[in-house]
């Protein structure tokens, strides 16, 4: 081999070993939209309910934090190992409860997944084109909606762990558990630093398992 191309042959190859080791890590949040309909049984409690969320990300982790009054929910996960934190914070108390795979699936409202049907319909979406999907919950039978893209590429987040990730990312869908309606919207995406220590678990939580939680009494 001719030594100018033995020498082109190793720049090429130390640039892309050079590009592939120093890949950007992406990170930043995003802001979504929650929108409920409840039975007449339920509406009472309609007040209790967030209608905001604020979502995290860096690399494959993710962290959800969903504020009402007093009480707020953060969720910290990393779908590559299957790893969910859940913190529970209120006036009175502090839990802390992490979630094995098992116990995500048994809590998980789409036990089975969903089936997916692509439709024809687009729409523009917190400025991202979005292909609809009717989506069919293997268990019971309900059919809600998914808008997905693909000109985005980010992290699954507790609100999202129940879609399908390869039809893209979900930037609008509803979901139907015990007559409870729920629709989640994406408002906005943005590429920035995240707070220090989003990730990290605050000093003074009591740690409980996902059966303890389960059994605690409700507070009227």
């Amino acid at each position: 081999m001719p030594v100018k191309k033995i020498v082109l042959y190793f720049v090429l190859l130390t640039s892309l070993l050079y590009s592939c080791s120093h890949k950007k890590v992406i990170e930043g949040s995003i802001t979504y939209e929650l929108e409920y309909k409840l039975p007449d049984s339920l509406k009472r409690f309609a007040i209790y309910l967030p209608k905001t969320a604020k979502v995290y990300f860096k690399g494959d982790s993710a962290v959800s934090v969903q504020q009402m009054n007093e009480e707020s929910t953060t969720i910290i996960t990393h779908k590559p190992t299957n790893f969910m934190r859940v913190l529970l914070t209120s006036r009175d108390k502090k839990i802390v409860i992490d979630y094995s795979k098992a116990d995500q699936e048994e809590e998980s409202p789409a036990k089975l997944g969903y089936s997916y049907v692509a439709s024809v319909d687009t729409q523009t979406i917190a400025h991202h084109k979005a292909l609809k999907y009717v989506l069919t919950n293997k268990v019971t039978g309900e059919t809600d909606e998914a808008w997905f893209t693909k000109a985005v590429h980010l992290p699954s987040n507790s609100l999202t762990a129940t879609l399908d990730t390869a039809k893209g990312f979900p930037l609008s869908f509803t979901t139907s558990t015990n007559g409870l309606w729920t629709k989640t919207s994406v408002k906005e995406i943005k590429f920035e630093p995240i707070p220090p220590g989003i990730f990290s678990t605050p000093a003074g939580y009591e740690k409980l398992t996902p059966k303890q939680l389960r059994e605690m009494p409700v507070e009227n």
